[in-house]
């Protein structure tokens, strides 16, 4: 009710474009959601392929947070914001030591175990994937190397 006392009715919708929009969007994503069940590996090729595209999402994912740790890691140990500084060093190593276990655990965790057992993989690609994934703790073991001795030098130590 208003103010004077009429019935106030609420459209859901300011125009029939809007309402266009949202029944589109909708249908669309119901039908991304049908076709994505039938997305299923079909074979045990199939299924290594995408187990191994899975674990190279997670090595992806790894580098990125470790070398984000080691960016917020940086600021903080520049002392520019008194109040935040400690807390970018501390929050940074944890992303850098957190992305470096994930990438350990794709190429020697369980699901890797696993997918060894199960076969069905290509071994070219997967010598790869595990080259790829201990470039990746190459480089970030560098740069820990390379924020300790930062950390050692703005301390005055050698």
């Amino acid at each position: 009710m208003g103010p004077d006392g009429e019935m106030i009715i609420m459209k859901p919708y300011k125009s029939k474009e809007d309402a266009m929009k949202t029944l589109v969007i909708t249908v669309i994503s119901a039908v991304a959601l049908l076709f994505s069940f039938a997305a299923q590996a079909e074979t045990v090729k199939q299924k290594g392929l995408h187990d191994m595209h899975m674990m190279m999402r997670f090595l992806d994912h790894g580098l990125c947070s470790a070398l984000e740790g080691a960016d917020i890691q940086m600021l903080g140990q520049m002392g520019m914001s008194e109040k935040l500084d400690k807390d970018a060093v501390v929050h940074g190593t944890i992303m850098i030591k957190d992305g470096k276990a994930m990438i350990r655990e794709m190429l020697d965790g369980k699901a890797m175990k696993a997918l060894y057992q199960e076969g069905g993989f290509d071994k070219k690609i997967m010598d790869d994937l595990h080259d790829l994934g201990e470039k990746m703790i190459t480089v970030i073991e560098q740069i820990e190397k390379l924020h300790e001795s930062a950390l050692r030098q703005a301390e005055g130590k050698k």
